[in-house]
């Protein structure tokens, strides 16, 4: 096991910009992909909306599977059961009339990023507790645009509401005791970009589908 020579009271940041820095990259293409570009101007097409929570749908089902596996056998110190998002994409699919299954079958053949790691487990969870801040401003979008909230077809953007800075501050602290170990960061890094691939790989599908 490697130690940095990271301050403790620089730790958190520290381990937040060496995941942004790995990362950052593959961010930018899922921020640019088809389905999400524009998502928050008032022309965002429902239709693309529908395609988007569908392949929402198999992707969480397929990392939430392994963080909870994963979380089951460790001591984890970060209770992601408590942060499930499939219900609520679920939720949404459901007021929108939408079978997810039904949408498309190639996204189901594509293997999620492996979680059997600390770092592993940190790195997707960077992603996806990550993707709740964008969520606040997409949610309000929906809601002027589409008139869709948290009780109807907007639930997952809404996600955490209020609590969205509070929660993502408490994962921060969580991914914190990874910075004095060199390698276990580094396998959060890779896990973080693969996560993104992984995200784009799906969407991808549904797009050209």
């Amino acid at each position: 096991m490697k130690s940095s020579d990271t301050h403790p009271h620089n730790s958190r940041q520290a381990v937040r910009e060496a995941l942004k820095g790995a990362s950052n990259d593959y961010h930018n293409r899922l921020n640019q992909h088809s389905l999400l570009l524009g998502i928050t101007q008032p022309d965002y097409s429902l239709a693309k909306y529908r395609k988007l929570l569908s392949a929402y749908y198999h992707l969480y089902q397929a990392l939430e599977q392994r963080l909870i596996a994963f979380q089951s056998s460790q001591d984890c110190q970060f209770d992601y059961s408590q942060r499930l998002k499939l219900p609520w994409i679920c939720r949404d699919l459901a007021f929108l009339g939408i079978d997810p299954l039904k949408e498309c079958n190639m996204a189901q053949n594509l293997s999620a990023p492996q979680v059997a790691s600390m770092g592993e487990y940190t790195g997707v969870l960077y992603v996806i507790e990550g993707s709740m801040l964008g969520g606040q401003l997409i949610s309000r979008s929906l809601e002027a645009y589409h008139g869709l909230n948290g009780e109807a077809g907007a639930c997952f953007f809404c996600g955490y509401g209020q609590n969205t800075g509070p929660m993502w501050q408490d994962f921060l602290r969580f991914a914190e005791n990874l910075a004095g170990d060199d390698d276990q960061r580094s396998a959060a890094e890779h896990a973080a970009c693969q996560t993104f691939q992984f995200f784009i790989q799906v969407l991808d599908d549904y797009a050209y589908s």
